[in-house]
């Protein structure tokens, strides 16, 4: 059977479906060494409205309660962004749809470098430097639900030292949405 066929038939049969892996970190984490000319900080509605880019940014994913953002600037210009949400902040963004995370843990969300700064390495500086600063604002676990074919973010992941932890996955059979949260043990 051809490849096209059976996502054919996966998704006549069992509708739209999400599915993602959840990777994740223990806190307290080291910072990282960061190179000349880069600095790190919490991202401000000013710093997105001066980022020159055609790439498309949303901001209001990035402050608000129960949510941080962290830009990696690159000689005062913005690189790389990265989001982090807790508690109700959470649940309410995903509907209550994903993985649970417990109280004192916190998701990371939206790692996304301007294209222009791609290649270099800034994706996993700032994933590292943000578990860094996560820890010491006193939350104690991260995780990353990350889509199930994101190569790029998985890699940056696996190489801040997050672990598979589980999927979660969700399918809409005849337009009734079925959950499933696969917790993985851990050697």
């Amino acid at each position: 059977m051809s490849r096209g066929v059976l996502k054919w038939f996966l998704h006549t049969s069992l509708g739209d479906y999400q599915y993602w892996k959840v990777y994740s970190v223990d806190l307290p984490y080291p910072y990282p060494e960061l190179p000349a000319g880069v600095a790190i900080r919490e991202v401000s509605p000013e710093d997105l409205a001066a980022l020159v880019s055609d790439e498309r940014i949303y901001g209001e994913d990035y402050w608000g309660d129960e949510a941080l953002g962290f830009g990696l600037f690159v000689n005062g210009e913005l690189a790389s962004l990265q989001g982090v949400w807790w508690g109700e902040r959470y649940m309410r963004e995903r509907q209550g749809r994903s993985w649970r995370i417990p109280d004192g843990a916190v998701k990371t969300h939206n790692l996304h470098t301007i294209s222009a700064y791609r290649g270099r390495g800034y994706a996993s500086l700032l994933k590292r430097y943000v578990l860094a600063e996560l820890g010491e604002r006193g939350f104690r676990k991260v995780y990353a639900r990350i889509w199930h074919s994101h190569t790029n973010s998985i890699r940056v992941s696996r190489r801040a030292g997050m672990r598979l932890v589980g999927a979660y996955i969700e399918v809409c059979p005849f337009g009734k949405r079925i959950e499933l949260r696969i917790p993985f043990r851990l050697q």
